[in-house]
């Protein structure tokens, strides 16, 4: 499960919103029977390259706040019993504008297991809501609440919005006096829809003009990088000699020259292909190096080859040849083809896990001095005839 939750998150921080240019927020919330559920602020084409990305079934990321049967936020609201009657009026409040509350009086039957039913509203919410009154703050069981809330912020699985309703905020603990609360008041309406906003991610912004589509800019094969990620990928693919492991470093001393980009930029599309998997960070700072996805992804596109065509090519002389172990600079002969092309389409079967490449510490110019066919080769060939 936490392997997964890493995998989505990772992903999802490499990607950049085709409808903004930003990257959009994604929450992991853990569900029962071993599930999980991935939903995003994001716009649908975000969430769509982002199944892409983790290789699961449209639809299975659901996105925030669209209409039309997508999920809502789901909020657990945390308060006194003391203050109920306060409280009751803004639950009703926000179901009636679209939040899903979790209201331990509409939540809980007689004979339930109270830590079991809190504990399912906890687990499926996205935004965890406590009302902190004068009364509230100073009840061990909110106290507990807030610990869950705390925790799950801190997971990236929920947001923590504080309440602070005819209380002193120098009363508040140190911690919470630290975060950004809302001050509202029950029972006048402009303070709810102040709330309702935050909670529908509603931007405090003015609205944008007609800001560029960045994803219909990018070339075909590489929707969802930013300009800065697709440059830097390109300068590696097309620097690179023989698209070895080293082949080349890059650094962040070296790029803004290179590139003419704003260092920050550069640091944040690094990040980007680092978390995607496409850059290992070396153990020197500030220095990377390329793994085998880039050039699959991005030799496709800047190269004057195509690893996947290259790939099938490749994996059809494998099946179709008498030795299960072919020499890698034999084959390379007899396709005519050079260590750079050669490797990139190495680097596709391998990413596809359709043969087994036999390795030396002095390979080069060749990403594997020897290729094993397997029946992941047969079966790749058969899907891509």
């Amino acid at each position: 499960m936490q392997a997964l939750e890493e995998k989505a998150r990772g992903a999802a921080s490499s990607i950049v919103d085709p409808e903004t240019g930003s990257h959009a927020n994604v929450f992991v919330d853990r569900l029962s029977d071993n599930r999980v559920a991935i939903r995003t602020s994001g716009s649908p084409a975000f969430a769509r390259l982002l199944e892409k990305r983790l290789g699961v079934d449209p639809g299975e990321v659901q996105v925030m706040n669209a209409a039309d049967g997508v999920a809502h936020p789901k909020i657990y609201l945390a308060h006194a019993s003391e203050d109920k009657d306060r409280v009751r009026p803004v639950a009703e409040y926000l179901m009636a504008n679209g939040v899903d509350v979790w209201f331990d009086e509409w939540e809980i039957e007689p004979g339930d297991s109270l830590r079991q039913k809190m504990e399912e509203g906890l687990g499926a919410m996205t935004h965890f809501v406590v009302v902190l009154t004068e009364t509230s703050i100073t009840k061990p069981w909110v106290a507990k609440e807030i610990d869950v809330g705390l925790v799950r912020q801190v997971g990236g699985q929920s947001r923590f919005v504080p309440l602070v309703v005819d209380l002193d905020p120098a009363k508040l603990s140190p911690f919470l006096q630290a975060m950004l609360f809302l001050k509202i008041d029950p029972a006048k309406e402009a303070d709810l829809k102040i709330l309702i906003d935050r909670l529908h991610g509603v931007s405090r912004k003015p609205p944008l003009g007609n800001a560029p589509r960045y994803v219909q800019e990018a070339p075909s094969g590489l929707e969802g990088w930013s300009p800065a990620a697709i440059a830097i990928g390109k300068h590696i693919v097309e620097t690179s000699v023989h698209a070895m492991v080293v082949d080349p470093v890059v650094t962040l001393d070296d790029l803004p020259a290179a590139l003419d980009i704003a260092a920050d930029d550069l640091r944040i599309a690094l990040l980007d292909l680092k978390d995607a998997g496409y850059l290992r960070e070396m153990n020197v700072s500030g220095h990377y190096a390329p793994q085998p996805a880039l050039f699959v992804d991005f030799d496709e596109t800047f190269m004057p080859f195509s690893p996947s065509a290259d790939a099938r090519t490749l994996a059809n002389r494998m099946i179709t040849g008498e030795e299960r172990t072919v020499d890698t600079r034999q084959l390379a002969e007899v396709l005519n083809w050079e260590p750079r092309r050669m490797n990139s389409a190495i680097c596709y079967l391998e990413r596809a896990g359709a043969i087994k490449a036999r390795t030396t510490l002095a390979s080069a110019p060749w990403r594997a001095v020897q290729l094993v066919r397997t029946d992941e080769t047969l079966r790749f060939t058969r899907n891509n005839a």
